[in-house]
């Protein structure tokens, strides 16, 4: 006479283990997958050019105006933009960095927001759309062209 082993209740607490150990693992691949691989994934991604052409047309932006101090930039978007070298992009193509280098190797970002500044002496604010495209030679930000609604 032999006694039957207790399997139902290892085979339990074996399914509650096996199904604790894929739950660590789903958590741990979705904070993999948010975090970009916990922070260890390549920097020179798309996110990083954007912040990059953000940076630089804000501070172009800023300095194109005459009262900079008092200046609010609001509505900022980052896009990828296609090369126009015959209309939008011609005179950027013109001059150094851009003059002479293949079309194929520039990417473009456009840079758009609305800047308001105090326009005049009587404390009215302007508020102005703007467009910023930021280019970039085989990765690298090249040059910026800011261009305004109204005149600064």
């Amino acid at each position: 006479m032999g006694s039957s082993p207790p399997a139902p209740r290892k085979n339990r607490r074996r399914a509650w283990l096996f199904a604790a150990a894929a739950g660590c693992v789903m958590i741990l691949a979705v904070i993999a997958v948010a975090t970009r691989g916990f922070g260890l994934a390549d920097s020179t991604d798309g996110t990083s050019k954007d912040l990059t052409a953000q940076d630089r047309c804000e501070s172009e932006v800023l300095k194109r105006l005459a009262s900079p101090s008092t200046a609010m930039l609001s509505n900022l978007e980052v896009a990828s933009a296609v090369l126009d070298p015959d209309s939008k992009d011609l005179f950027s193509l013109l001059d150094d960095p851009l003059k002479g280098v293949d079309h194929s190797r520039i990417t473009v970002l456009n840079v758009s927001g609305v800047v308001d500044v105090d326009g005049n002496a009587f404390g009215s604010t302007i508020h102005d759309p703007f467009s910023c495209r930021a280019y970039f030679i085989d990765g690298n930000l090249a040059n910026t062209l800011v261009l305004f609604d109204h005149d600064h």
